[in-house]
């Protein structure tokens, strides 16, 4: 896993490093949606894919859900992470 950093300027705004914005195939204009946990973890994912684009590995099984955030939930069910709802 790579780790890449950035800096928080004084109007909150940060630069979102090259390779992860070609990873995610961002371009100008797309939104990204940020999820803050109680222990303090945030997730976020573009909202120009669904997130199962975004696990390292796809179900062998067939699965079908009603939202994104139903998809989410299951695939961090399967990974023993809280989902979003949960630390509310």
């Amino acid at each position: 896993m790579a780790a890449y950093f950035s800096t928080v300027t004084a109007k909150g705004q940060f630069t979102m490093p090259a390779e992860i914005r070609r990873a995610l195939n961002l371009v100008p204009g797309d939104e990204i949606e940020f999820v803050a946990l109680r222990d303090g973890r945030v997730f976020m994912r573009p909202l120009n894919a669904p997130p199962s684009a975004f696990f390292d590995a796809v179900s062998p099984r067939p699965a079908v859900f009603g939202s994104d955030e139903e998809a989410l939930d299951a695939a961090m069910a399967e990974r023993n992470l809280p989902t979003p709802q949960a630390a509310e």
